[in-house]
């Protein structure tokens, strides 16, 4: 037995344990005050700039309406309501709504507040203060970029509101962290040390010959508790040890049962494995001569697409040099350009029909054989009369007449006639444009914002003729959306009009060929590694003097 001695020692350790335990929870407890201080001010911190983003988001898709009507319109009156508008929230230090090319239509700023912390402020908001909204008008279906609203917040604000909110959080957590310590210290002595402190010094009366003849007396109160699992396992445990033993040998030759089952098991997993192997060998084998099958078929395709293009060189008598570059986004496209001479006029074209590959490839045979018609039966003297005649013969064609029609296809289109006894030339675009060179300067004319043979585009359209006379040396562009609209640059965004115009005015002085292998080296430089979105399709000629 132990002797009387021995157990007061045990209760006094056991008591300056106690101590010690408190104390320790104490320190646990101001911890844990702490880490929820710190908690509640990283969640503030949160949810401060999530609000932030929420609302100048709000903001912004607030005023993007007007936004884009002040970029599409080009409207400086506009353009200062939207930023007076935003300049509204105190937040708000600088607001700049520019258009597509850059110019800034409406700006409005205000001084930068005064902190003692800018590093800070910089560090903790500078992530959140600056946004750009891309503006964007819908056109028959084709997103246009028109412009883009900047908008910047200001570091040192959000870090004044910030600490503002956090100086009123700590002393509210200050006083909440003291009042759960106290009460901590009070709960853990009452429930867990006193009790503790009686099982203890019972564990010590315990006989290590007979430590079943004297089990120990659970605390009151204690029966569902740590403490009482705590008494009923000193309890048990030497009954259950033996018990224990018999388990582990029970379970030894499970697992061994266990393991020569999954060994028969893997074997029959990997002949079933062996045998779909075979099976997806073979079907691999029937995809791969299907694949073969169709690739060869749109290569065939692609022969014969080629074939019908023209021969840009017959018409070597009628202008002095022209280049043609013709880039299908798949082995076929749905880009198509035609070039003849019809007497003392030249015609040349360019077409971008709907979508591209196989189905684009179709539409350029519809489109081919309708024009061939079309300069052949109806003339060939007024691009503006071509392109009506083209419009309501693609709609005829595919049956888009009806208000029931089985598919909306079409195309863009521009068309230039050039009589070289009059040195002029006639232009008419629907939503592809004109561009050219002359007297050290360069030029566009938009063609008219319709296309040809949709469901929605009028059987009636007329559209616009314009009449230019050019010079010796003058030179003329056609191209389709796919050269402006390739993805690259360092913030991935459209090659862009604007780009096209200043990379053509910097080549101007090239011949034809060379200009067009340096265009296309731009783009390919610009683009990256972006993947080519679009078939692109490029004509520049100049006529005879």
């Amino acid at each position: 037995m132990i002797r009387p001695s021995m157990e007061r020692r045990s209760v006094g350790v056991l008591q300056g344990l106690s101590f010690k335990q408190a104390l320790a929870t104490l320190v646990i407890a101001l911890g844990l005050g702490v880490v929820a201080g710190a908690w509640d001010l990283m969640a503030d911190y949160r949810r401060m700039r999530q609000d932030v983003a929420d609302v100048t988001s709000a903001n912004l898709a607030l005023v993007r309406g007007l936004a884009v009507e002040a970029a599409y319109m080009l409207s400086a009156d506009l353009a200062g309501e939207v930023a007076g508008g935003l300049m509204l929230d105190p937040m708000v230090s600088e607001v700049r709504l520019a258009d597509n090319f850059g110019d800034v239509l409406g700006k409005a700023e205000r001084p930068a507040a005064q902190t003692p912390f800018p590093g800070l402020a910089t560090r903790l908001f500078g992530d959140v203060t600056g946004h750009t909204l891309h503006l964007k008008t819908q056109q028959k279906g084709t997103s246009l970029d028109v412009g883009r609203l900047e908008l910047r917040l200001d570091p040192g604000r959000l870090l004044d509101r910030y600490l503002e909110h956090m100086a009123a959080n700590a002393a509210a957590g200050a006083a909440r962290t003291v009042l759960l310590c106290l009460l901590v210290v009070a709960v853990f002595y009452v429930l867990i040390t006193k009790p503790l402190l009686k099982i203890t010094s019972a564990i010590a009366k315990v006989d290590p010959e007979r430590p079943g003849a004297m089990l120990i007396d659970l605390p009151s109160r204690h029966e569902g508790d740590e403490l009482g699992l705590l008494v009923s396992t000193v309890n048990a445990l030497l009954a259950e040890s033996q018990r224990g033993l018999a388990q582990r040998d029970s379970a030894e030759a499970e697992l061994a049962a266990l393991a020569r089952d999954l060994e028969q098991r893997v074997l029959e997993r990997t002949a079933e494995l062996e045998r779909e192997k075979a099976v997806v060998e073979r079907a691999n084998g029937e995809l791969e001569k299907a694949n073969r099958f169709i690739s060869d078929g749109i290569r065939y395709a692609s022969r014969i697409q080629n074939a019908l293009l023209p021969d840009a060189a017959a018409l070597t008598d009628a202008v002095d040099e022209i280049a043609v570059g013709w880039r299908p986004f798949d082995i076929v496209g749905g880009d198509y350009y035609w070039a003849g001479k019809f007497g003392d006029k030249v015609v040349i074209a360019v077409m971008d029909c709907t979508g591209h590959g196989v189905p684009g490839a179709f539409m350029t045979a519809v489109v081919s054989s309708i024009l061939a018609r079309i300069l052949h039966h109806h003339g060939h003297n007024d691009p503006a009369v071509i392109l009506a005649l083209l419009n309501f013969l693609v709609k005829s064609a595919l049956r888009q007449d009806r208000a029931d029609a089985p598919a909306n296809d079409g195309l863009d289109a521009a068309i230039c006639v050039l009589d070289g006894a009059t040195r002029s030339l006639s232009f008419a675009g629907a939503n592809l444009p004109l561009v050219i060179w002359s007297g050290g300067a360069i030029k566009l004319i938009k063609g008219d914002r319709c296309s040809l043979g949709y469901r929605d585009s009028p059987s009636d359209t007329v559209f616009t003729r314009h009449e230019v006379s050019y010079a010796p040396g003058d030179t003329f562009y056609l191209y389709t959306d796919g050269l402006v609209d390739q993805m690259g640059g360092p913030h991935k965004r459209l090659f862009g009009r604007r780009r096209l115009l200043d990379a053509l005015s910097g080549m101007a002085h090239l011949p034809l060929e060379d200009q067009k292998q340096a265009l296309f080296t731009v783009l390919e430089k610009w683009r990256g590694d972006q993947q080519w979105r679009d078939d692109t399709t490029f004509v520049a000629f100049r006529p005879k003097a």
